[in-house]
């Protein structure tokens, strides 16, 4: 597994990382680990400064160079394409600059007189033999459709982690600041230029150095940009393949003939991965490998370690690109139809709501009251409201389809008193540690949250396939592509019910016809009742074991709540899915050993 970190404190680090760390000979305390590719971490000293960018990223070497002669501007984690954290060490501080796509997340605890920081938060907790942190846990199966309330903290206890887009500054005096650097900021130009210019960009930085690319190709809108500008990218001399996974026996029909369309204009290499019953959802959940928190591919694990042992043996990829996080980026938050009354855009306000309706067949009426209410209330009201919901276990009865700061489905009958007591203290806590959005931009707040939850937790699944062998890569949690993106004023932004129409117009030269008038993905729910089904009595199993031991689970309850999932009854996945992947990650951590750090001897780390 491959992170980087260093320790911050006017001596030596008495302890540095046992498995194959790499100290940097140029600065002591800080350290690699695992194998890196050499444009993935670029450094620079000059006199009593060092500067790293690590990840990969279009810095040029005169850049690098300027970074190193003249100090690290705050406005770097956006100055070039690509995903990436930026570090500066002087003899006065140490200061580390997080991307704004979450995805190169930096975590911090206290040990050994001074300041640890890394970007694995389990490598950290392997510091003090931490264990997970249960507040956290409990807010994210209870509701795991709000990322504000995970800001700030990782899975391990005692471990905190530096939101996106901020500076963390670690002094030599052990001060440790942490500052917010980006917010989104609307600005002119055409949107959809602007996008197309840095998601090519973003694909590029990826590509340049791979020589057996490959992309998911799902046939919808994400993954066939990214394919499309890979394969723009490299030229006609080399390939990029789509890959595109379909049911055994079935190569055809929904997604697929958008795939092979896509496939057939554009001269992409594609190839079709067949699945089978081995690849169902919930299948050898006892082989996901442990992760710095419960990765969003637990449940699919199987048909994503297929894939990705496929590709590698297959294809030879050396890079593979996926979609994730358009959704988060791409599309509006309804919580935009609250932003436009707010600021007095109330006859696009009532269309908006009036089509966001009839998309959703919902009452008009109900939704523009609810999105009033909401453009004149704040969101640490709205927490107070999420804390006693969650600790009552009764939601507050809202109109369906509500536009609030927090959408949520009904407490889940297995939490426990003390999940919801403790969920209830981390929403609580939430307006204390951060700031109100400033009026009309609620749904870029929003918006921006949402992706870096996106990007941290894929870091997750990016550690899964490091075990396999190939490096996972998400464009669309690149900075400059999320700046881009989250920039558009108010007045331009697509609303709620447009389905990516900045995407579909700044790829109008590349999609087919028939993918850009598309406006809906195709359904999985039926392979995860199947997966269910199948595999119920292994996940009955999981109810008696690490989230009822610290007493957030009632396995009666759950065990009831996975028979009537399986059975398709109206429960919701987001009261099945954290729970599974929750108990799946703390027994991979039971099992698996702490990562071990040993005390360096003085001067051993500068050799």
């Amino acid at each position: 597994m491959r992170w980087f970190g260093g320790f911050c404190n006017p001596t030596a680090p008495p302890r540095a990382p046992a498995d194959s760390a790499r100290p940097w000979p140029t600065t002591p305390g800080l350290w690699t680990v695992g194998q890196w590719a050499g444009e993935e971490v670029r450094t620079m000293c000059t006199g009593r400064r060092f500067v790293a960018v690590i990840g990969p990223s279009g810095i040029a070497r005169r850049d690098l160079a300027r970074l190193g002669t003249f100090g690290v501007p705050d406005d770097v984690a956006w100055r070039w394409p690509g995903s990436y954290t930026t570090v500066e060490v002087t003899d006065e501080f140490t200061r580390v600059w997080t991307d704004l796509g979450g995805a190169w997340p930096v975590y911090t605890t206290a040990a050994d007189g001074g300041v640890y920081w890394a970007s694995s938060s389990r490598a950290l907790a392997g510091l003090t033999h931490t264990g997970p942190n249960v507040d956290r846990l409990a807010a994210w199966l209870l509701a795991p459709s709000v990322p504000v309330l995970l800001a700030g903290r990782s899975a391990f206890a005692g471990v905190e982690l530096v939101p996106a887009g901020h500076r963390l500054t670690v002094a030599r005096d052990g001060v440790v600041r942490t500052n917010q650097m980006w917010s989104p900021r609307p600005r002119p130009g055409a949107a959809d230029h602007r996008l197309r210019a840095e998601l090519a960009a973003a694909v590029a930085v990826r590509v340049v150095a791979a020589s057996a690319p490959t992309v998911d190709l799902s046939g919808g809108y994400d993954s066939t940009a990214l394919a499309l500008l890979a394969h723009e990218s490299v030229g006609p001399d080399h390939a990029v393949t789509g890959v595109t996974v379909c049911p055994v026996g079935h190569p055809s029909g929904g997604d697929l003939d958008y795939a092979r369309l896509v496939a057939e204009r554009s001269g992409i290499a594609h190839r079709l991965m067949p699945l089978d019953a081995d690849h169902a959802p919930y299948t050898s959940l006892c082989a996901v490998p442990v992760t710095d928190e419960p990765a969003p591919s637990t449940v699919a694990h199987a048909r994503f370690s297929g894939q990705l042992h496929w590709m590698r043996t297959t294809l030879g990829t050396d890079c593979h690109m996926t979609g994730d996080g358009g959704d988060s980026l791409l599309c509006s938050p309804p919580i935009m139809l609250a932003d436009l009354l707010a600021t007095g855009r109330n006859r696009r306000g009532v269309v908006e709501t009036i089509r966001w309706a009839r998309l959703r067949r919902l009452p008009v009426w109900s939704l523009l009251v609810s999105a009033y209410r909401t453009s004149r209330s704040n969101r640490a009201d709205a927490l107070a409201r999420l804390s006693v919901e969650l600790f009552t276990g009764v939601r507050k009865a809202v109109p369906k389809g509500d536009i609030g700061w927090c959408a949520t489905d009904l407490v889940p009958s297995w939490a426990t008193y003390d999940a919801r007591a403790r969920a209830a203290a981390v929403a609580s806590s939430v307006p204390q540690r951060f700031p109100e959005a400033a009026i009309g931009m609620f749904a870029a707040t929003v918006a921006a949250e949402g992706i870096a939850d996106v990007g941290r937790s894929a870091r997750a699944d990016i550690q899964l396939a490091e075990t396999v062998g190939v490096p996972l890569h998400n464009p669309f949690t690149d900075s400059r592509v999320v700046d881009a993106y989250l920039s558009i004023p108010l007045d331009e932004r697509p609303g709620s019910a447009d389905y990516k129409p900045v995407l579909r117009d700044a790829l109008a030269d590349l999609f087919p016809a028939e993918l850009a008038a598309r406006t809906t993905k195709g359904d999985f729910n039926p392979d995860h009742y199947h997966g269910m089904r199948t595999n119920l009595p292994e996940l009955h199993a999981l109810a008696d074991g690490q989230l009822a031991a610290l007493g957030l689970v009632d396995p009666v309850e759950l065990r009831r709540t996975l028979a009537m999932t399986a059975a398709g009854l109206p429960v919701p996945f987001s009261t099945v899915e954290p729970a599974v992947a929750a108990e799946v990650w703390l027994r991979a951590l039971a099992d698996a050993p702490d990562v071990v750090w040993t005390p360096v001897a003085a001067g051993e780390e500068a050799k």
